[in-house]
């Protein structure tokens, strides 16, 4: 019974001193959360901007070839047929080797970045 006491008397005494440790560990977890998702959350942006400007160059690409292509048939039709073919195949390509050319590098890319600031915490 005399443990107990102790333990009561140890409690009453670091009440205080418990209760802002867990509200200052409380307080840290939140803030790390908020780092990881603002980072994950520009990380998106960045994706989403270099895919976006990707598109465009692979439009004006897509274009250019498509012209040259006319040059080469004499046939506008040939020309632009011929590059939507391709595409047609770099789509399929993108389809099935999505995997490991898309999502497998993005979950890495996040996995790493958000461990990285994790580990810097610690």
């Amino acid at each position: 019974m005399g443990s107990d006491q102790n333990f009561k008397g140890f409690y009453a005494e670091n009440k205080a001193l418990l209760k802002e440790y867990v509200d200052l560990r409380v307080n840290l977890v939140k803030l790390q959360a908020v780092k990881v998702l603002s980072k994950s959350f520009g990380l998106v942006i960045v994706i989403f901007l270099v895919g976006f400007l990707s598109l465009f160059t692979l439009v004006f690409l897509g274009i250019s070839f498509a012209w040259w292509l006319t040059n080469l048939t004499g046939s506008a039709v040939l020309g632009f047929a011929g590059a939507a073919g391709l595409f047609f195949m770099l789509l399929l390509l993108v389809i099935v080797l999505r995997r490991p050319l898309v999502q497998n590098p993005l979950i890495r890319l996040f996995i790493r970045e958000t461990s990285k600031d994790l580990q810097q915490n610690d």
